[in-house]
């Protein structure tokens, strides 16, 4: 069993004990987000072709709040490579859209593909993106703090 992430006092819904050691920065609520990114990709890659795409629009919905809350901080800090990292974000996004209206049609094997190719890809963004971006909140003294971000609920 992994040892979780220490979420802040008094929030234990931030619990990121499905996410690997070697990806945990550190930051209880960056580590909770990767950490559901990964479940709903397991819970993708485990649905029957049937209910593939839903599995898929779930992972996507949370993807795009997740997204979405990092470079809301990133530009909240003024961070400067925040373009770089959205630009990753956007065309992450366009190709699992791609990916999801081949499911759409019909072709299960495209969306298995992708989420079979995700994880290793997060652990990429994590260490080249995120890790930096927590990084220079750390130096800076920011605090993330999770919330809505506009024009998109919380999953």
């Amino acid at each position: 069993m992994r040892e979780p992430c220490n979420p802040p006092a008094g929030d234990p819904d931030l619990d990121c004990s499905a996410l690997p050691p070697a990806l945990r920065l550190g930051e209880p609520v960056t580590d909770h987000l990767h950490a559901e990114f990964l479940l709903l990709l397991e819970q993708a890659a485990q649905a029957p072709d049937g209910a593939l795409l839903a599995a898929l629009d779930e992972w996507l919905d949370h993807t795009r709040y997740h997204f979405g809350q990092e470079e809301a901080w990133m530009e909240a800090m003024g961070y400067g490579p925040r373009d770089c990292h959205r630009t990753e974000h956007e065309q992450m996004l366009a190709i699992a859209a791609r990916a999801r209206g081949c499911v759409e049609q019909g072709d299960a094997e495209t969306g298995r593909r992708l989420i079979a190719e995700l994880p290793g890809w997060l652990a990429q963004h994590i260490g080249q993106r995120d890790a930096p971006m927590v990084a220079h909140m750390r130096e800076n003294g920011f605090t993330l703090v999770e919330g809505p971000v506009q024009g998109q609920a919380a999953p």
